[in-house]
């Protein structure tokens, strides 16, 4: 008895404390407490609703708490969350950012807002984007040739002894990149401009430099998604004019996991002017949309080179095959990876005159993965490594090139 007379005179006191400190009458705390009681109420009743996909429900409950209290974190996760739901990312981004200013915002929840961003609740990308990346690399065997000068054919089990020798390569590089893109939604136009530029430290011959201009054009068909794509290209090599090339592309992606992709190239290089290519490429596409960290795209198809007619072992074909995955592994980390190959084979011999009736087949490889690490919502880190290989039954034209480099990206949100 004594215990429960005590335990009644300490809430006393302590209720009469906050009585005298805060100036409130007995009626404004009752008033609080059933505020504090309804908030609960209303709280719990919203996470019912979220939880059993009642998801406008539950908008409006944790709107109603939000309302009240402003500064209420549980409420104004979920709130965000329902907009997830919802297919609202836009608004869910305003709650996240409001949530993120908040200095003492613990980081439990702080993980839980990358996560979402990163992946099942992204916000829509705007519609102009600018990007600009600086960083440096390092590449390997930047030229095709071997370093003794002597080149074995296997298919004629004859060796060339070239004019010059050329040595296998390994040189730094800097690398600068600038995007400006413009993103249509499920239909419109778009578009944008690109450079890269790279510079070798010491091997200026390789420095290379990429300008591409894209229009596109989405068109929202029934169930399938139309795109129209053309591109204008030029490439640099050691300061001097190598390729020009346009290609005209289109596609169609039935419900967001099986298409078709045709696309007509044709180049011509400024340093031989007799030279021209048209290149046909037909791919099947599969897609899947397993979940929102994983997606993973595989492509099959046919290639065609049509080139010149006098050209040794022109009208060069074959299959082609390519997967792509990316992989968001951490809320503000992903892994991209790409990696594709293409058999050729030539119609014709590839020169009577001097090797006979051979004709050629050449097999491409190359494969790239880029993690990406993102910093704050306008910076990250990417990590960038590339290689490639190129093997002929001649042995003409073998090439292999591998390269790493690390870039500081700027893309702002």
């Amino acid at each position: 008895m004594f215990l429960i007379n005590t335990t009644l005179w300490l809430k006393s006191l302590c209720l009469l404390l906050v009585v005298l400190t805060f100036g409130l009458t007995p009626l404004q705390l009752v008033n609080a407490a059933e505020a504090l009681d309804s908030d609960n109420a209303a709280y719990g009743s919203a996470l019912s609703d979220l939880a059993a996909g009642r998801t406008q429900a539950a908008i409006q409950g944790f709107s109603t708490i939000v309302a009240r209290n402003p500064n209420h974190q549980g409420a104004l996760l979920d709130l965000a969350l329902a907009y997830c739901q919802e297919a609202l990312p836009d608004k869910a981004e305003i709650l996240f950012e409001r949530m993120l200013a908040s200095p003492d915002l613990p980081p439990a929840i702080q993980e839980i807002i990358n996560f979402y961003r990163m992946g099942a609740c992204q916000a829509p990308s705007p519609v102009w984007r600018t990007m600009l990346a600086a960083g440096f690399g390092r590449a390997q065997n930047l030229n095709q040739a071997p370093q003794s000068g002597l080149l074995y054919l296997p298919t004629l089990n004859i060796t060339l002894q070239l004019a010059e020798k050329s040595r296998p390569q390994t040189d730094n590089f800097l690398i600068t990149e600038a995007v400006l893109l413009r993103q249509p939604d499920s239909s419109g136009w778009g578009g944008g401009l690109f450079l890269q530029n790279s510079t070798y430290g010491q091997q200026s011959t390789f420095d290379y430099t990429l300008t591409t201009g894209l229009l596109t054009r989405k068109t929202q068909l029934s169930t399938a998604q139309v795109e129209l794509q053309g591109v204008l290209l030029n490439q640099q090599y050691g300061g001097h004019n190598h390729l020009n090339s346009m290609s005209l592309a289109g596609s169609a992606i039935w419900g967001e996991q099986a298409g078709l992709i045709a696309s007509i190239a044709t180049f011509n290089y400024p340093n031989l002017p007799d030279y021209r290519s048209r290149q046909l490429e037909l791919r099947g596409r599969w897609q899947s949309h397993k979940n929102n960290a994983f997606n993973l795209v595989g492509d099959v198809g046919w290639s065609i080179d049509q080139a010149r007619a006098d050209r040794p072992g022109g009208n060069r074909a074959g299959p082609l095959a390519q997967i792509s995955a990316l992989w968001a592994f951490a809320p503000n980390q992903s892994l991209e990876m790409v990696h594709r190959i293409a058999w050729n084979h030539d119609s014709k011999p590839y020169s009577a005159l001097f090797f006979g009736d051979v004709r050629r087949q050449n097999r491409q490889i190359s494969t790239y993965a880029t993690w990406r690490y993102r910093v704050s919502k306008n910076w990250q880190w990417r990590v960038e490594g590339r290689h490639s290989n190129s093997t002929d039954t001649l042995s003409l034209f073998t090439y292999r090139s591998s390269a790493l480099s690390a870039m500081l990206v700027w893309e702002p949100r």
